[in-house]
């Protein structure tokens, strides 16, 4: 496809471009629900589900930034009005996520940390959700997970992401990468829900 091709198709989703189910009720606060520690706070939700992160501790920092912190991931099912854990986050993973070239699929408990959480799925259907985190208060990992699973898959993105397509459920995803004689350049992706790479478009500066 060419350039201009790629320019009109990401104007038209940025356009269009909506956020799925994550918005949380101002009614979730100070609730007490079945199966969720009452520590947990509300994180996103749609007519099925709530997400709630809880938060576990506080890791050794990397030298010279905050500490990292560790958090559980929760849901709970409003049909059956019961919620359980999702996972807990592992600060200390030795995965590298930085210059991947493709999603890779990795082990649940190797999710660093979660700071925000989409929903991807529609309500009524098992639970899809993006997970977003930083190690380094700088590069943004993603993972893509269906709970139930002991699998996440890894996004090949570095700066998180921007939206969702209405129609397609595409995540519009943000990263950059280091001019030759310095300074950054923004790439944005459009990927499925499993992880697959449908577009991509660099957005460098004409020298």
């Amino acid at each position: 496809m060419t350039k201009s091709f790629h320019i009109v198709v990401f104007l038209i989703v940025f356009l269009f471009c909506g956020c799925s189910s994550s918005s949380v009720s101002e009614d979730n606060k100070d609730v007490m629900y079945k199966g969720i520690p009452s520590t947990a706070y509300s994180i996103a939700e749609n007519d099925s589900v709530i997400v709630f992160i809880n938060d576990e501790a506080i890791e050794d920092s990397i030298e010279g930034l905050p500490s990292i912190k560790q958090v559980s991931l929760w849901a709970y099912n409003k049909n059956r009005k019961e919620g359980g854990i999702i996972l807990l986050s592992h600060p200390h993973t030795n995965m590298a996520y930085l210059n991947m070239e493709h999603s890779v699929s990795i082990p649940l408990d190797s999710i660093p940390t979660i700071t925000k959480v989409t929903i991807l799925s529609w309500n009524n259907e098992p639970p899809k959700m993006l997970l977003e985190g930083s190690v380094d208060h700088r590069n943004l990992e993603s993972f893509i997970i269906n709970v139930g699973s002991d699998k996440a898959i890894c996004l090949p993105t570095n700066r998180g992401l921007v939206g969702v397509t209405e129609e397609d459920g595409f995540l519009i995803m943000q990263s950059y990468e280091y001019y030759e004689d310095g300074g950054r350049y923004n790439i944005i992706e459009a990927f499925d829900v499993s992880g697959n790479r449908v577009s991509s478009m660099s957005v460098k500066k004409m020298k």
